[in-house]
């Protein structure tokens, strides 16, 4: 995977492209960050393989679609996917781990439209499930990280960065779970705004709601 020869291809929204969009930015790579409004949408569902998105397009044409597998390629190419086998599997763990929870609260939480269910889900999902989640991203992160900044290994891999996206989105969406992590991940969260890669990312990515 060289530089220049990517295309990514999603709306202008965070969502499920920012992950692969910050493992670029961590990698120094450069591509096309292609971003799309809803209206725009019908013009490009017929070039993606599968007419969903996002979509990675590699210089020879080939389209890989679904987010974590985009994600992952990427990062395999960038050496952000574990330094073998065993860590990349490591790395699969808690990407796997926090893709769970992301899930329930989007499905449960926030696109609920019953609002006395979506009331009763989402404390649950504050007092417990959120509860129990960190607490085996705890598990997962001493029995994985050989530096108290990662969560596998000693350096920098897209797990890391799926978490701290995870974080950042949830907090956005519901600022009442900040005190909820506590500080086990700062050190973490520290890493990324001082990675000068993607510092300069996210001081420049553009403003979305989602």
């Amino acid at each position: 995977m060289s530089s220049g020869d990517l295309k990514l291809y999603y709306f202008n929204l965070a969502a499920r492209g920012e992950l692969t969009r910050l493992i670029l930015a961590a990698a120094g790579r450069s591509y096309d960050d292609i971003r799309y409004s809803f209206e725009q949408w019908p013009e490009y569902k017929p070039k993606m393989i599968l007419g969903q998105c996002p979509v990675l397009e590699l210089a020879d044409g080939t389209q890989i679609p679904q987010s974590l597998s985009i994600a992952r390629y990427v990062a395999r190419e960038a050496n952000m996917a574990g330094a073998d086998n065993l860590e990349s599997a490591k790395v699969d763990a808690v990407v796997e781990t926090q893709r769970d929870i992301n899930e329930i609260f989007y499905s449960k939480v926030f696109f609920e439209k019953d609002e006395t269910k979506k009331a009763e889900q989402l404390k649950t999902f504050l007092e417990e499930t959120l509860v129990k989640h960190v607490e085996n991203l705890g598990k997962l992160k001493k029995a994985y990280s050989k530096d108290e900044r990662y969560f596998v290994g000693n350096q920098l891999s897209w797990a890391d960065l799926f978490v701290y996206q995870s974080i950042q989105s949830l907090v956005q969406a519901l600022p009442e779970v900040k005190g909820k992590f506590g500080d086990q991940f700062k050190p973490l969260i520290d890493a990324v705004h001082a990675n000068e890669n993607l510092k300069k990312y996210l001081d420049s990515r553009p403003k979305t709601d989602f």
